[in-house]
């Protein structure tokens, strides 16, 4: 019997007819609305370059990405491509390919490429790693494609970082050279924090090689990473970095050196960057500058994205921050209801951004999951009935579905470990917001994975607290994860703190048990949610991002004053930008012109330096910006305090700043001085940190409400008896360096802050120095908790100007008396 057909047949390239054509396993005969949905759409556009789609984890975009792939197949743009950031997706995409008899195939023993990719009759399923690498086998084998897709795209942003960004550790012979090499100019920048490095402070700030010492050594550097262009860091990288050296910036921290790119090179990467097509799929982007920035996606379609009507089928989460219901909740409550709830036949998973972290999860019985074989130990969690699981700094690419995790514990604030993150965190608060916020969102879909699942999240660690307390950040959400904060940070307001722990854990079973009256409440209070517009804000953002990709193309084909002309008049001149992103596109527009007009280059330096603190300081000399203390310390309080959603965010907010302001030489100097400057801030004075943010100066300067100045040294970590000598002449010098500055008849008073207040008979203090000692400092300490109790007892949205008035005189916090009360006099010591 002959069954072979006469000619092969045409299959249609309509997505949804397509799949009708397929071979499925019986029960996958069907897409779901929301597939359908997209492929709808996506067809509409399916001619343009790139589309972005936004679907929730769980909704069955793997489908819909094979079946955007494989029309496009059968259309006959040719070769088609699947990308995912790991081997656990790529598995995964397998499956669901082999379920709806979808043609797929994988890279074949030897890193050869399969007849099927080539003769295109089968989607080729890759990690994104295998493609975007300086040895990858698409550039060996000169692979064009027709279209892309880039699964989970977050993911793969830190991916295409993570291969163009080389991180060498102090003891590699390029770190030393490279930190000789650049010893003076970064002594320049800042001689303390510098210092601080040397001697493996483990806490010291992150420095940067300025931008025209690093460009005027590129020939030197080049030759020193060419020697090691084989060495295991550098295999792998190299070849992406060394023809675009000029377009990297060099980051010295406590572990050694990182040579991050500005925006990832993608365009060396000739297969993504000459794809007909791109399709970037992805669950969690709501700030997408990055896609620009690191990935060329263009603008247009960033704003036309492809957004299923309904992404409310996410599954429920009930998220619980028991410490803002509660403040006497402490760690080890939470530690011991894990436990309980594990004992009871529940995986409890705990996600914390540190091993520090971890150890106190797995000293009350935790096992840690991370590793090099962590697919392996998340299969434990399949067989589990019961047990506490801990995962360190893996908030996404990680799936916990049904009875695999049942209560999410994120502990802490998630922490960057890039150098080029942790520098710029300080000098963009927005990039901090957004980027962790993001990372936040990940942790939070761990555990539900499709509209029928459900998870219970608690929220620990008053950073965490503090940054979800902060409404400016709430917008770098999706929509429905904002109303389910909302829901969880709210549910519990008004109930008895009579017992806490029970009422949270009877909360926390409303959802567990999948009681009828939560299951209602959750729909319906998410029935009401409107997916995200892109509002005025965002669409500036896209903007500035389009414009930054556009200047950086433009440098890197060395048109310099193009590039500089792109940053001032797309970015800088028609924007309504914050002083610190002023400051840094000033500073990146200095940076691009430098190569071709030093002296126009320095001059937008110098308009950096003075918008700002932490820009570079020119080779010209330091441009310190002075403070001014003009405004009523009741309305800079108010100011202030207007920051925080709710009164608990204000509390938990100085419990760490309390938390820091101790002597003690085991808290580190830096967070002591952060936390002074905070504390002139909440008692409404201007603070600053001079020799961290200009590389010289007092530690701490205040500007109090009546023109009179603080200069603050913190001795915080001596263990000394007595006020020494080398403590007065440093606290001397920073009173020089104020008075050049501010002018010697400036009021001003001398404070150095350290345990004693006793000075040795050879030590000679000028007659405004005083010392603020260990009395001192926990009276201040006693106060200010007091002080912000009344704050939060009024409300941080109704207190009044005069209410905090009122306050600041009752603890002696007006200018005179806080001189009064808090600065004491530095006595000799008694024979």
């Amino acid at each position: 019997m002959k069954l072979e057909a006469v000619e092969e047949r045409k299959l249609p390239m309509d997505p949804i007819d397509l799949f009708q054509t397929l071979f499925h396993k019986e029960g996958y005969a069907y897409l779901r609305g929301i597939q359908e949905e997209v492929l709808k759409e996506w067809n509409d556009k399916r001619d343009e370059r790139d589309v972005l789609c936004k679907m929730n984890t769980g909704s069955g975009k793997t489908l819909v990405s094979l079946m955007m792939l494989y029309s496009k197949m059968v259309e006959g743009v040719g070769t088609v491509l699947y990308l995912c950031p790991d081997k656990q997706l790529l598995e995964q995409a397998k499956i669901q390919a082999e379920l709806y008899g979808i043609p797929v195939c994988e890279i074949e023993e030897g890193n050869q490429f399969p007849a099927d990719f080539h003769n295109c009759k089968s989607i080729l399923l890759c990690t994104f790693h295998r493609m975007f690498n300086a040895k990858s086998i698409f550039e060996r084998d000169n692979i064009s494609v027709g279209a892309i897709v880039i699964d989970d795209a977050h993911s793969c942003l830190d991916i295409s970082r993570e291969v163009t960004t080389l991180k060498l550790l102090s003891s590699h012979p390029i770190s030393q050279r490279i930190i000789k090499l650049f010893e003076k100019d970064l002594i320049f920048q800042a001689p303390g924090s510098y210092r601080r490095l040397m001697d493996g402070d483990p806490y010291a700030k992150i420095l940067k090689v300025p931008y025209w010492s690093w460009l005027d050594r590129k020939d030197e550097i080049l030759a020193i990473l060419n020697e090691y262009a084989e060495d295991k860091e550098l295999l792998f990288k190299w070849g992406l970095i060394a023809d675009d050296l000029l377009s990297f910036d060099c980051y010295i921290g406590p572990r050694g050196v990182e040579i991050a790119p500005i925006h990832v090179p993608f365009h060396n990467i000739r297969t993504f960057n000459e794809a007909k097509h791109r399709y970037i799929l992805s669950a969690t982007f709501e700030d997408q500058i990055d896609l620009i920035k690191d990935f060329g996606i263009n603008k247009v379609s960033i704003i036309n994205a492809l957004v299923p009507r309904d992404r409310k089928d996410i599954g429920q989460r009930l998220i619980l921050a028991p410490r803002r219901y509660d403040p006497n909740i402490n760690d080890a409550d939470m530690h011991k209801l894990a436990v309980e709830y594990s004992n009871d036949g529940v995986n409890v998973v705990v996600l914390v951004p540190s091993a520090d972290k971890a150890k106190q999860w797995i000293n009350v019985g935790g096992e840690i999951l991370s590793g090099e074989h962590i697919n392996v130990n998340i299969e434990k969690l399949k067989k589990s009935n019961g047990g506490l699981y801990i995962l360190i700094n893996r908030y996404d690419g990680i799936d916990l579905h049904a009875n695999m995790c049942r209560i999410l514990i994120i502990d802490g604030y998630p922490a960057f470990t890039s150098y080029k993150e942790l520098y710029t965190e300080m000098r963009l608060d927005s990039v901090k917001a957004s980027l962790k916020a993001q990372i936040i969102e990940q942790g939070l879909g761990r555990a539900v994975r499709s509209g029928s699942d459900y998870c219970t999240v608690y929220l620990m660690g008053n950073d965490l607290l503090q940054f979800l307390g902060n409404n400016y950040n709430l917008q770098f959400f999706t929509a429905v994860t904002r109303k389910q904060l909302e829901i969880g940070l709210s549910l519990l307001d008004g109930q008895s703190k009579d017992n806490s722990l029970v009422t949270i854990r009877e909360t926390t079973d409303l959802c567990l048990t999948q009681s009828p009256e939560w299951r209602a409440y959750h729909s319906q209070e998410l029935s009401g949610v409107e997916s995200d517009k892109l509002n005025d804000e965002k669409i500036k953002n896209l903007n500035i991002a389009q414009a930054e990709n556009d200047a950086i193309d433009l440098y890197r084909s060395r048109n310099y004053q193009a590039a500089k002309e792109v940053i001032l008049k797309r970015i800088i001149e028609i924007n309504d930008l914050t002083g610190k992103q002023n400051g840094w596109y000033f500073q990146l527009a200095a940076q691009f012109l430098y190569m071709d007009n030093k002296p126009a280059s320095n001059d937008l330096q110098i308009k950096a330096s003075k918008t700002t603190p932490h820009m570079f300081q020119t080779a010209l000399g330091h441009n310190y910006t002075k403070i001014s203390a003009n405004e009523e310390q009741s309305s800079n309080v108010l100011k202030f305090i207007s920051q925080f959603n709710k009164s608990h965010d204000f509390k938990i907010y100085l419990e760490e700043v309390l938390g820091s302001l101790i002597f003690s030489p085991d808290v580190n100097s830096s967070k002591f001085e952060n936390a002074l400057a905070n504390v002139g801030r909440i008692l409404g004075y201007y603070a600053q940190e001079p020799e961290s943010d200009f590389g010289n100066g007092p530690d701490v300067l205040w500007g109090m409400t009546d023109n009179h100045y603080l200069i603050l040294e913190a001795k915080s970590m001596a263990i000394h008896g007595e006020i020494t000598r080398e403590n007065i002449g440093q606290l001397l010098q920073s009173g020089e360096w104020f008075k050049t500055r501010y002018g010697a008849g400036m009021s001003h008073t001398l404070v150095t802050l350290q345990a004693p207040s006793i000075k040795g008979w050879n030590v000679n203090p000028s007659e405004n120095s005083k010392v603020i000692d260990e009395n001192s400092l926990n009276k201040l300490r006693e106060n200010l908790a007091q002080f912000v109790n009344g704050i939060v007892s009024h409300g941080t949205i109704a207190i009044t100007s005069l209410q905090i008035a009122k306050l600041l005189g009752a603890h002696n916090f007006t200018p005179i008396a806080f001189r009064e009360t808090y600065l004491t006099k530095i006595v000799l010591k008694k024979k």
